[in-house]
């Protein structure tokens, strides 16, 4: 089946803004084209759309999943450069999402510590209050 880029933004979620800026970057390199420039999808396509996506919010730049389109598109001979290419990027998710677990154990300690305040109505945030927290027991702003 062939889908337009309008069809493939419902399938997915992805814009078709975004869709077609990663058209113009070739990162669809497979993708049909009638006589008037028009895309059509396939659904092999739309999964490789899906696939763009889970790299770009992994982080990875339009650059690295040109190359490692490119790189796909040549076969088994490229292999180990694919692999090591999602390994890596699988390493600078993990780093992300322990750096943002810690952000998320911050702010939950910081919800407490407002629970707390709210509780007993003593601003111990405030600066200015007798009732100030220490920043070392994570109390600053």
């Amino acid at each position: 089946m062939a889908y337009t880029i309008l069809q493939v933004e419902k399938l997915t979620g992805i814009s078709s803004h975004t869709l077609r800026f990663w058209a113009k970057k070739g990162l669809f390199p497979l993708v049909y084209k009638d006589d008037n420039l028009i895309k059509y999808f396939s659904d092999k396509d739309v999964e490789w759309a899906r696939w763009i996506d889970y790299l770009r919010k992994s982080q990875m730049d339009i650059k690295s999943i040109k190359e490692y389109i490119d790189l796909a598109i040549k076969g088994e001979s490229s292999t180990l450069k694919r692999h090591s290419m999602i390994k890596k990027q699988r390493e600078i998710l993990a780093n992300n999402i322990s750096n943002l677990q810690e952000v998320l154990q911050k702010l939950d300690d910081k919800i407490r510590i407002y629970d707390s305040m709210l509780n007993d109505g003593k601003d111990g945030l405030n600066p200015e209050s007798k009732e100030y927290i220490c920043c070392s027991k994570g109390g600053c702003l």
